[in-house]
Formats: structure tokens, C-alpha cells, sequence
């Protein structure tokens, strides 16, 4: 691989050495011709230059590429290899008397706490989330913004009408408080409209952030709990040394020595995952597909998946 680096490498010096010297040759060429005329031929062999440079560049490029495959092969092939080694490492240490962690067993008082968890998470489930939520307060909060112009505007049609009563027909003060009276109502008429238009959603935006309040206030005990619940699962789970298949599989038999903290946290969330939803599978860390009716184990199947490709 190392010779086959530094021999494109030179290729591409060479090529450009001669992009060089076809430069000069094509200076030489226009000062020809300038003297003696066209040169047919010569224009001709440049072009054949040209074209022996182009199909070099191709070859560098593919060469490049099938370089590129080369070393992503290798070093998925190195992470399957030191997968197998850490795995027959750990089938070395069971026939040496080494036990097993057993990352699937759990206490009553864990399981209990998963339970709590779901809980927990079922009623946040019921509440707006936090876009819909801004989304509702900032409609609600642009109607009542909109309803104090317009009260406003209204007071200015109400002052403007007297200075129009006050003034006299025909004079520039009476003119000048006609065209005030004239945008005056104008601008109430704006607003008014623009009220109509809002009333409907505001008022939905104001049931709905009524009703979140109110299932807010109901579940927040179920949810508090449910917080606390996660907590100590995880702290418990940390404590739980010969790893089983299925963590050996997607996380190594070991922390690895950078990012060793993401690694427990991830390591960590896939047993309270299993915790969670019994999974018992002895390879797969995840267990089958969930439901998509099942929004939040999807969700939270699909981020652990991501995490997991990391390791």
C-alpha cells in the first residue's frame, strides 16, 4: 500500500512536469506561428499530448479510489478481527474459570423501577411538546398583541373624529383631520381584520395550552418519579469481568481508552434498553425491530443503533 502511494505519488509529479513543458510548447507554438503561419501538425500533437495527460489523470483518480476502497476493507477487516480476538479471549477466560457477567439478570427492585420509568415516560407522552407548546403561546401571545393595537387604533379613530368635528369645513386644519380620520380608520380596519383572521387559532392555541397545564399539573408527580426511576437504574447498571456475546458484539470486550465516559453512557442505556423491554436476545444487543406504533422505543432503538456504530 505504502509503494503504491509513493508511486502515484511520482506519477502526479511527473504530470506535472510535463503540464509545465506543454505550457512552454504551446508558447512556442503561438510565437511559430505568429512567424511562419499555421502549424497544422503541431496542433495536432499537442492535442495528442493533451489527450496521453487526461487518460494519466484518469488512471490517478481511479487508482486513487480503488486506494480509498482498499484501506476502508482494511480497516473493517481489522475491527472483525480484533472482535474475534476479544471474543475467543473471552472463551479462553470461561475455560480458565473466569465467570460470565450476567448483564441480563435484574433485581425485583430494578425491574420495579423500569416500570416506574415507562410510566413516567408515558405520561410525558401526553404533554405538548416543547415546539408545539411555543408554537401555541406565540399565537395566543400575537392575538392579545393584536387586540392592544387595535384598542389603540380604536381610541385614534375616537380622538381623530374630534378634531375633524372641531375643525372648520374648508379650511387646511379641517383637511389635514380629514386625511388623520381617513388612516385612522384604515388602520382599525386592518387590525380588526387581522383580528378575525387569528381568533380561531389563537382560541385553540389557548384550550390547548389550558389542557397541557392541566395534564401537566395531573401527570407531573407519574413523570418525577419516572425521572428518579432513571437515575438510579443508571447508577445501578454501572456497577454490574467477561462481557456476554452480545455486548462483546457491539462494544468491545473493554472501554476503550479515549471517550471512555460516552462509552459506559451508551454501554449503560443498551442494558436499561434491555432492562426496559426484556430483552433476553444472547447476540442481538437490541433485540428485534419495535413497532412503529410504539413511537418512543422506536425512537429510542434507532438513537441507540446510531450510537452503537460508533464502537
Amino acid at each position: 500500500m505504502e509503494d503504491l502511494e509513493r508511486r502515484l505519488r511520482d506519477t502526479d509529479r511527473r504530470l506535472h512536469d510535463m503540464d509545465s513543458r506543454l505550457d512552454d510548447l504551446e508558447t512556442d507554438h503561438q510565437s511559430l506561428s505568429r512567424k511562419f503561419g499555421y502549424t497544422e501538425d503541431l496542433d495536432y500533437e499537442l492535442r495528442d499530448i493533451r489527450g496521453d495527460v487526461s487518460e494519466c489523470d484518469d488512471r490517478i483518480d481511479k487508482a486513487e479510489e480503488e486506494l480509498g476502497d482498499r484501506i476502508a476493507d482494511t480497516e473493517q477487516a481489522i475491527k472483525r478481527l480484533t472482535q474475534h480476538v476479544r471474543l475467543l479471549d473471552g472463551q479462553i477466560k470461561v475455560a480458565h474459570g473466569v465467570p460470565t457477567a450476567d448483564l441480563d439478570t435484574f433485581t425485583v427492585d430494578q425491574r420495579a423501577l423500569a416500570r416506574t420509568m415507562e410510566r413516567g415516560w408515558t405520561a410525558r407522552s401526553l404533554l405538548l411538546g416543547d415546539h408545539d407548546r411555543v408554537t401555541h403561546q406565540v399565537r395566543v401571545r400575537q392575538q392579545r398583541d393584536t387586540a392592544a393595537k387595535h384598542r389603540a387604533a380604536l381610541a385614534a379613530v375616537v380622538k381623530t373624529v374630534g378634531g375633524f368635528t372641531a375643525s372648520r369645513y374648508g379650511t387646511t386644519d379641517h383637511s389635514q383631520a380629514a386625511d388623520r380620520l381617513r388612516t385612522a380608520i384604515a388602520e382599525e380596519k386592518r387590525l380588526r381584520q387581522d383580528l378575525t383572521r387569528q381568533a380561531p387559532g389563537a382560541e385553540e392555541s389557548a384550550n390547548a395550552l389550558t389542557n397541557d397545564a392541566s395534564t401537566r399539573a395531573d401527570k407531573q408527580p407519574v413523570i418525577a418519579a419516572g425521572d428518579r426511576a432513571d437515575k438510579r437504574l443508571i447508577m445501578a447498571l454501572r456497577s454490574r469481568s467477561l462481557m456476554p456475546a452480545w455486548f462483546v458484539t457491539v462494544l468491545g470486550a473493554a472501554p476503550p481508552a479515549r471517550a471512555t465516559e460516552q462509552w459506559l453512557e451508551t454501554a449503560t442505556r443498551v442494558l436499561l434498553y434491555r432492562l426496559t423491554y426484556d430483552i433476553t436476545d444472547p447476540v442481538v444487543a437490541l433485540g428485534p425491530e419495535p413497532s412503529d406504533t410504539d413511537r418512543h422505543r422506536r425512537s429510542w432503538h434507532n438513537e441507540l443503533r446510531k450510537d452503537l456504530r460508533r464502537w
